[in-house]
């Protein structure tokens, strides 16, 4: 796929991490509820309430265009969905093993050995976490496996290429 020539230039780390900063102090100051309606709104303008204070918005990397509501919802909730799926699956294959597993002479060290598998888990879903986040710095690309993914790049309006 060649490279598009977007209006705008491709947004700095140090932008959309302003915009997730934002993204998660509003969550936290709304109870996520009021993110949550606000969000939904912005998608179909490719952007999420921190990008939209900042001025980046989504692109979609196959037309150029700003992405869609739909293409929003893949890139905000889906592929997230999956990262979590890390964490999850496991999760729930261990709470039915642990509750198979029953040793009435060692109930301890089985809920010991559980509690060490879920914490492992947890690492690793916050490890993949911040390999996404941090992928953004890898060449000029500027672009995080989100967006590989989702085949979209963040532009800031502000700059025109």
């Amino acid at each position: 796929m060649s490279e598009l020539n977007y209006p705008y230039v491709k947004a700095t780390p140090q932008h959309r991490l302003g915009a997730l900063v934002l993204d998660a102090l509003f969550c936290t100051l709304t109870l996520y509820i009021g993110y949550f309606i606000w969000a939904l709104i912005v998608w179909g303008q490719g952007q999420t309430p921190g990008k939209q204070i900042v001025k980046i918005r989504v692109y979609s990397a196959d037309t150029g265009r700003p992405a869609s509501w739909g293409h929003m919802a893949v890139r905000q909730l889906l592929i997230p969905m999956a990262f979590s799926l890390i964490f999850w699956i496991p999760m729930i294959a261990l709470g039915g093993l642990s509750a198979l597993i029953t040793d009435p002479y060692s109930q301890e060290a089985v809920g010991q050995g559980m509690g060490v598998l879920v914490i492992l888990l947890y690492l690793l879903a916050f490890g993949f976490q911040l390999t996404d986040a941090f992928w953004i710095l890898k060449g000029n690309a500027r672009r995080r496996i989100t967006d590989l993914w989702a085949k979209t790049d963040v532009l800031n309006e502000c700059v025109p290429s």
